[in-house]
């Protein structure tokens, strides 16, 4: 995945914008190079290109059925995907690094969809039973398809859509 950064203001190596005739030192430390125009370019492993290519607009539509804007959702999605690039070869290394991604958007959207008017089911379900409800209702994945997202077994999946429709929670997402 290939990332650029551009500000056209002049800033420190720390992104602390140099104003006209300051001098951006602290005593004894050497002056900081101006950053002007650069541009960076960030490369990351194809495995992780594959992965964000794959999930972005299931994340975004999840986010987005969260939060209730389209916009906020894709920045959510967003996010959680640089997230997950900080953390990729650990990730990797996991036994599902899809659970672990999964778990930075659900944290995000839960968070969000708590805040929203209204019942969310999110005040009464545990965070990832409330993801398989929001995936399985509102977004209407078939429990397989959940379960891939989500980086869990589909059993665990059908496990938690039945906790929910036996506590009644239903009505919520």
């Amino acid at each position: 995945m290939r990332g650029t950064v551009r500000d056209r203001r002049a800033q420190t190596a720390y992104g602390v914008p140099v104003g006209c005739g300051e001098d951006s030192r602290s005593p004894g430390r050497p002056p900081l190079a101006p950053v002007h125009d650069e541009v960076v370019d960030l490369r990351m492993p194809v495995t992780f290109t594959a992965f964000c290519t794959l999930r972005l607009a299931a994340y975004t539509r999840f986010a987005t059925a969260c939060t209730g804007c389209p916009r906020t959702g894709r920045e959510l999605a967003q996010d959680a995907l640089g997230d997950l690039a900080t953390v990729w070869e650990r990730a990797l290394r996991s036994a599902s690094p899809a659970a672990i991604s999964w778990n930075l958007i659900s944290d995000r959207g839960s968070a969000r969809a708590r805040l929203r008017a209204g019942g969310s089911v999110y005040r009464v379900l545990p965070r990832l039973h409330a993801d398989v409800v929001v995936l399985r209702y509102r977004l209407g994945l078939v429990p397989a398809e959940a379960a891939d997202l989500m980086g869990i077994d589909e059993l665990e999946v059908n496990g938690m859509l039945q906790y929910a429709t036996r506590a009644g929670h239903m009505r919520h997402a």
